[in-house]
């Protein structure tokens, strides 16, 4: 029977095995007398039906009662105790699980957690936190801050190496800048474009609410992508982002400024980089973002302008940071179901620093971004090239796993990781510098990606500066 990984974060529940993420279910609960629904479906039915929507039971993990009954629940651990039956049912999963909980369950909430688990298919044999496994293998500093996002908070989380071991020195939390709280927020800032341009109303009726909320992530992650042409209309289309949702066979289109969007998301980072200065006073601590946070256009920016020095630097992770490092330090996880304990510090066989001035030179003129078809997009953790249909538009994509599982015909030809400082490119499709690839290549300055069977002629590795006027 395989291991599994099941990450907690109410943002979206993942579950893992050795090969990839077999399901991910945000913390949302849908309950009437009828019907309970968890994950995804009750996600979509949180603004249809808001009196019956609950998504702070993992955020509120307690076994204090309800003031009012919700359906045949007593408290907040009832609800989160039927979250797991419904993942382990989903996934038809029973036997060894690592659980990788965030910085922000106590010591309570995680007793109460592993009490859950006993009485589920589940079988805990490790407890570890999640922001030290997704930074582990980043550790190349003596401290590092992981920062996450949450439905109703953020995380920030700070690693310190000790030696050869890296733990968890301390924990932040940022309340109010959660999802729950942005997305509202930003559900006003469009609805207010489409009462201006086309006098239609989303938030006025319930189902085209949902639609609103549902659509917020796409229009995010389209606002996320990069453009560095020269050409003058170009750059004048990429002043708006343009929106749609269609209700009664009716189409509403509206024009958003990316500064009205950026302006609106600033608040929420201010917040988050006041936290960030209590937790790292110095402000020299690289910062690793999740991919949760990355979900947020425009926060890298606002990081790398407030950051002093030229020590600190941002690495986006992808969504199998954590449970891949589960995986690959499991030997020091995993211990007796009948007596776990807490994991907050692991020995990190990859955590060294730089060796020498000239590793660190070579750091400084390392690619920053893929540029195919005169749009540059920022390399991170996680980017696949892929072939297939997006948008009505055929032919090669860069697109991070969450935006290829909704296109059927989508086909992944290569994949970019980061490790050990360093972008690697795997793929048996694709040619760097003309040549085929023998296993994974690290990625450098100048590399060129192409393909005559794919119909790519090129993507180029390039490093665009930050200006410092």
């Amino acid at each position: 029977m395989s291991l599994h990984v099941l990450e907690f974060n109410d943002a979206g529940l993942r579950l893992s095995d050795a090969s990839g993420i077999l399901l991910s279910s945000p913390g949302y609960a849908y309950v009437n007398a009828k019907e309970i629904e968890f994950g995804e479906s009750a996600r979509k039915r949180s603004k249809v039906n808001p009196l019956s929507s609950y998504n702070q039971f993992w955020h509120k993990l307690s076994l204090d009662p309800f003031s009012k009954p919700v359906g045949n629940f007593r408290h907040n651990a009832d609800i989160a105790f039927s979250h797991l039956q419904d993942i382990a049912r989903s996934a038809e999963l029973e036997g060894e699980v690592v659980l990788a909980v965030p910085g922000s369950f106590s010591r309570e909430q995680m007793a109460i957690l592993l009490g859950l688990l006993k009485q589920s298919p589940m079988r805990p044999v490790g407890l570890v936190d999640a922001a030290l496994m997704a930074s582990i293998d980043h550790a190349h500093h003596e401290s590092v801050i992981h920062i996450d996002l949450q439905l109703h908070q953020v995380v920030l989380s700070k690693m310190q190496r000790v030696g050869s071991e890296f733990k968890r020195e301390s924990v932040v939390l940022v309340p109010g800048a959660g999802w729950m709280n942005i997305s509202d927020n930003l559900m006003h800032l469009f609805t207010s474009a489409f009462i201006q341009q086309c006098r239609f109303n989303p938030q006025h009726n319930a189902a085209s609410e949902q639609m609103l909320l549902d659509n917020l992530p796409q229009w995010l992650s389209e606002e996320g992508i990069e453009d560095s042409t020269d050409d003058a209309n170009l750059q004048e289309n990429r002043s708006s982002l343009q929106v749609r949702l269609t209700q009664n066979n009716t189409v509403h289109q509206a024009s958003l400024p990316r500064s009205a969007l950026h302006s609106r998301l600033l608040p929420f980072f201010h917040k988050i980089l006041e936290q960030l200065a209590v937790i790292d006073p110095q402000g020299n601590c690289p910062i690793l973002v999740s991919d949760y946070m990355q979900c947020l256009p425009g926060f890298d920016t606002v990081l790398s302008s407030s950051l002093e020095g030229d020590s600190r630097s941002a690495l986006l992770l992808n969504e199998r940071s954590v449970a891949q490092a589960c995986f690959d330090y499991r030997d020091a996880l995993l211990g007796a179901s009948e007596a776990l304990h807490f994991v907050s510090k692991v020995s990190a066989r990859q955590s060294e620093a730089p060796a020498s001035a000239a590793s660190e030179a070579q750091a400084q003129v390392a690619p920053t971004h893929l540029l195919m078809r005169h749009q540059a997009r920022r390399l991170c953790d996680g980017i696949l090239i892929c072939v297939g249909t997006q948008d009505g538009q055929r032919g090669v994509h860069l697109l991070q796993a969450k935006q290829v599982a909704g296109l059927a015909d989508m086909q992944v030809v290569g994949e970019i990781i980061a490790k050990n400082g360093e972008f690697i490119l795997q793929s048996k499709s694709l040619l760097i510098n003309a040549n085929a690839l023998d296993g994974p290549q690290v990625l450098k300055l100048g590399d060129t990606l192409s393909s005559a069977e794919l119909d790519l002629k090129t993507i180029e590795l390039i490093c665009v500066q930050e200006s410092n006027e």
